[in-house]
């Protein structure tokens, strides 16, 4: 099964959840700008906090930490693991890469927000780390929603009755 001989329902069923999964996706990437400016400084303030009397932002506690981590680590395997279940059956990506895309989100999901654990109590430079695996496992996520949409709106069914 390929995703470009789905059924038309399929596909439109498909189509609207990818499309509605990057408005989402991307939504949580304009917040991450907007309060860190995708800085490491940004970063560290927003987990170490801040002296500014105009805006000041307070540390993070561990149960902070603890609530922020495990709600996203549970929304972006379940997103990761929904895209990579839809992009398994593109048939423009293949071998390894098809598996690194698939794969690579889910390790890059445990750096990055298992890293703000390490930024608040270990080291401020794993922002760098975090920045890295958070860049590799957008780049992931949109390189896959743009296949499997490219496959479902433009490639054509192939007719199996022959």
């Amino acid at each position: 099964m390929k995703l470009k001989n789905l059924d038309k329902n399929y596909k439109y069923l498909l189509i609207s959840y990818l499309i509605t999964l990057a408005i989402g996706f991307s939504m949580g990437i304009l917040y991450v700008y907007i309060n860190s400016e995708f800085s490491p400084s940004g970063m560290t303030e927003q987990y170490l906090g801040n002296d500014d009397q105009w805006n000041p932002k307070l540390a993070k506690t561990l149960l902070d930490l603890v609530s922020h981590t495990h709600d996203h680590i549970t929304m972006f395997a379940f997103m990761f693991l929904t895209m990579g279940i839809i992009f398994t059956f593109n048939s423009l990506i293949k071998g390894f890469w098809k598996s690194f895309l698939i794969i690579e989100p889910f390790i890059s999901i445990i750096i990055t927000f298992g890293g703000f654990f390490i930024i608040r109590f270990v080291n401020t430079d794993f922002s760098y780390i975090i920045i890295l695996s958070s860049s590799l496992m957008y780049l992931c996520f949109y390189v896959m929603l743009f296949v499997c949409l490219y496959e479902l709106i433009f490639l054509k069914k192939i007719n199996l009755e022959n």
